[in-house]
């Protein structure tokens, strides 16, 4: 299939979920870059601060239990070139928000993290939020998940392995592992290889979620 065929079917897919999304909008606060992608395929303003960043643990998990708290409060540059010790090669930038760090992979600088957290705060909706956490980020700990799965807001936890906990849902196939960070392979917002799909595409359906009913396809 050639680049302008592939650009066509993604614009005509892209323009689906856009007239049959109902919800827009919305705040979504995501551990991972997938807030960013689902805001940009549903072609709606970023008006969630946690864009192009990841929050591990219970930093994430003390954001999803009280998004009001921390969207209320002003970041700080806390540290300017973090070196992840399972994986040296990976440098970025970290901000804190009251007692929170936020890791800003996709930042050049605090200070460029600084200014899109204090921009995208102020768009907040904070009667419309929506949560979604992943297993790896919060260390495959199920005390962690539970709390983020019973935070208050709609809320869903994509899991590396099957897990009994309702809200949760497992990463479907086998071909999924784990890096030297232990952060999942490829990553869910890759582009699938034969396809014209990312990898969570197949396997959750974002519009329905935010429109209120079930996630899975």
């Amino acid at each position: 299939m050639n680049e302008l065929v592939q650009k066509l079917a993604r614009k005509a897919r892209y323009h689906s979920y856009r007239r049959n999304n109902k919800n827009r909008d919305f705040t979504l606060i995501c551990q991972n870059c997938l807030g960013g992608v689902i805001y940009s395929m549903l072609g709606l303003p970023f008006i969630s601060p946690t864009i192009n960043m990841f929050i591990e643990d219970e930093h994430f998990v003390k954001l999803a239990e009280d998004p009001v708290h921390y969207l209320s409060l002003p970041a700080e540059p806390y540290i300017e070139a973090y070196r992840d010790p399972a994986a040296p090669s990976v440098v970025y930038p970290k901000i804190r928000v009251g007692d929170i760090e936020l890791c800003c992979l996709h930042y050049k600088s605090c200070a460029e993290a600084v200014d899109a957290w204090e921009r995208r705060r102020k768009r907040a909706n904070l009667n419309n939020i929506y949560v979604i956490g992943n297993s790896w980020n919060l260390h495959e700990r199920e005390d962690l998940i539970r709390r983020v799965v019973s935070c208050g807001y709609p809320s869903l936890v994509f899991t590396f392995r099957e897990m009994n906990i309702p809200g949760c849902m497992a990463l479907p196939g086998g071909f999924w592992q784990c890096d030297e960070r232990g952060i999942v392979r490829p990553n869910i917002t890759d582009d699938k290889p034969g396809s014209l799909k990312k990898y969570f595409e197949d396997f959750f359906d974002f519009v329905s979620w935010l429109n209120g009913g079930k996630p899975e396809k």
